[in-house]
């Protein structure tokens, strides 16, 4: 699965030998982590541990086993956990993304106004993993439920973001149908493709784009359409991408004039459908 640069305190307990080892995580996705520990990483591969850390104020529990050591380092498989606790973790992961992916493009300005050249940040050095980490099914990425290689599928929370204007409470989860052209911005790559919005929300949207979409989850987008005759353009993150070209976006960072902007455009195209219903 695609992992998230962190930095965050945390701590592994070693459930069959009884020990908290303080570490450090230095890598997070929804099926596991990397932890850079302060001794030598006891008993192995396969040992049942529980990890606790803290990411974005909120706090984590959650069981697994050692996927691979090498000295001080770990990678850790995460067990099954509640859909609530997942969908609590994707959003944490989108949020964490999307702050790498501005902080780095703050550093690609400064850089070149400090006459260092202008173009992309120095990667940081490769992470080599022994062994993929693998999902909550035991699978890992890229490979789907009947064992066949193939494009990633991640089916990721219908959860809203906070915080929510008290006016729009009662249609935070109304998702509706739409028939209307867009534009993705890809941030960092600097490009872009059409598409065409099959639904929307106060939270994101759904796109199936006119060619195969190039990029990865977590990827920082900008989405452009209209709404009933008025243009709209909002930032935010890819949280799913379903086969070649069919992706789903999480708005970020959405003002709350503009939630209720949008939140008044959905309510008048649901109306306009109950009207033409009706008669």
């Amino acid at each position: 699965m695609p992992r998230c640069r962190v930095d965050a305190e945390a701590t592994v307990f070693f459930v069959s030998l009884g020990s908290e080892i303080p570490c450090r995580m230095v890598e997070l996705s929804l099926g596991g982590c990397r932890v850079e520990m302060k001794q030598r990483v006891p008993g192995g591969v396969g040992v049942s541990v529980e990890a606790t850390f803290k990411i974005q104020g909120i706090v984590f529990r959650l069981s697994g086993l050692t996927e691979w050591t090498a000295g001080k380092i770990a990678g850790l498989s995460f067990g099954p956990m509640s859909s609530r606790r997942r969908d609590d973790l994707m959003e944490i992961l989108c949020e964490v993304e999307a702050k790498n992916a501005a902080e780095d493009e703050t550093q690609t300005v400064e850089a070149g106004a400090n006459g260092q050249g202008t173009g992309p940040v120095a990667a940081r050095a490769p992470i080599v993993m022994p062994k993929p980490i693998l999902g909550m099914d035991g699978l890992a990425a890229g490979k789907s439920s009947n064992g066949s290689s193939g494009s990633q599928i991640l089916k990721m929370p219908e959860k809203e973001q906070a915080p929510i204007p008290s006016g729009v409470e009662r249609r935070i989860n109304r998702r509706c149908e739409v028939d209307t052209s867009a534009v993705i911005y890809l941030v960092k790559v600097g490009s872009k493709l059409t598409g065409q919005i099959l639904d929307l929300s106060l939270g994101g949207c759904r796109i199936h784009t006119a060619e195969r979409f190039p990029v990865g989850i977590y990827t920082r987008v900008e989405t452009e359409f209209r709404l009933q005759g008025l243009p709209v353009r909002l930032g935010g993150v890819i949280q799913a991408i379903h086969g070649r070209d069919l992706v789903g976006i999480r708005f970020l960072d959405v003002s709350q004039r503009k939630r209720e902007q949008i939140a008044e455009l959905i309510d008048e195209i649901v109306e306009m459908r109950g009207v033409g219903a009706n008669e």
